[in-house]
């Protein structure tokens, strides 16, 4: 009989999500531009063709004038990839990197348009290398606010209102577009955080190639070893598997390394259903833009006897600790 994976699972495969920064009071607003004014004054808003895309950042401006970031060392690169399956609008991934706080970060964040013109933008998950407060305080994360995706001339520009980029102001970022280039093994690690955090199963496995293989230590062989999984139709299966009936899961980055060919991260994992925290690696062995093996291992068990969480015996069965196969 086989045993589903667990919560604990999904620890292995994750580094850590991280945002934040200083808060700030909203100022009086009355100085934005509307959504007209704006689609009036030039550009287009943007559509499908622009999915696939790959854009670098160029400059910044608030309500009041210049967003200056060139102190902080600031460099953009932003991705535009479809939301999902049949829903309308964009994720806009971003690799960004303040060079003044050594920090490093993917962020996707959602577009989805509304019936008013404008779309909602939603920050939908950051990762932040190092997990520092330096890093992950460099900028605040947005709430959900009215925004527009939209392309002047050759720019592609995102307008978010109300922006901590601006201090509550509307920011206007622009982008000039680049040739298409394969993810860097880093981007690849932060984006399957990334997606690995939103349980997004799709979107996960399609980092993997298709020979990929996952080794994973909770799906026991009577013999005591590690089960494989080969091929990307069966990383995904294991996926969809350990995710269902999961509410949610809170991952922290401890650190990524480069030893060799492999990239590795240590992180921590807890959840509601867990004592304590219990802690991992995950390694990586990517080329060509591809996983082609990801290695789990724990480094701190869960809490419970023989790995088990307590009071599993009351989660619904995707959530219960993995056993051996009999």
């Amino acid at each position: 009989m086989t045993v589903r994976p667990s919560l604990a699972l999904f620890a292995l495969l994750a580094l850590g999500a991280c945002g934040g920064g200083t808060q700030s009071s909203l100022p009086n607003e009355t100085a934005d531009l509307r959504v007209a004014e704006r689609h009036s004054r030039s550009g287009q808003s943007a559509g499908p063709q622009t999915i696939g895309t790959r854009w670098r950042f160029t400059e910044a401006h608030c309500t009041e004038g210049p967003l200056d970031l060139s102190s902080r060392g600031f460099e953009q690169e932003l991705r535009v990839m479809p939301l999902g399956a049949n829903q309308p609008g964009f994720m806009l991934a971003f690799d960004q990197t303040f060079a003044r706080e050594q920090c490093t970060q993917t962020v996707l964040l959602s577009a989805t348009p509304t019936s008013n013109g404008e779309f909602q933008i939603r920050e939908e998950q950051r990762v932040s290398v190092p997990a520092t407060p330096a890093c992950e305080n460099a900028v605040r994360p947005d709430p959900p606010r009215p925004g527009e995706v939209r392309l002047a001339g050759s720019d592609l520009e995102v307008l978010v209102q109300r922006s901590n980029w601006c201090g509550g102001f509307e920011v206007r970022m622009t982008y000039q577009q680049l040739p298409p280039e394969l993810l860097t093994e880093e981007q690849i690690v932060r984006r399957y955080i990334a997606y690995f955090n939103r349980k997004d199963v799709a979107s996960v496995a399609g980092l993997f190639a298709d020979t990929a293989s996952l080794v994973e230590p909770f799906t026991v062989s009577d013999t005591g070893d590690s089960t494989r999984h080969e091929g990307r139709e069966a990383v995904a299966a294991w996926y969809a598997q350990a995710f269902e009936g999961v509410p949610w899961v809170g991952l922290k980055l401890d650190g990524v390394r480069h030893e060799g060919d492999a990239w590795i991260a240590d992180w921590e994992y807890m959840d509601g259903r867990l004592e304590a925290p219990f802690a991992g690696t995950s390694q990586f062995t990517i080329a060509a833009g591809e996983i082609f093996e990801a290695q789990l291992a724990l480094t701190r068990p869960p809490p419970g006897a023989d790995g088990a969480m307590p009071g599993a015996a009351a989660a619904p069965p995707a959530a219960t600790p993995a056993g051996r196969r009999h």
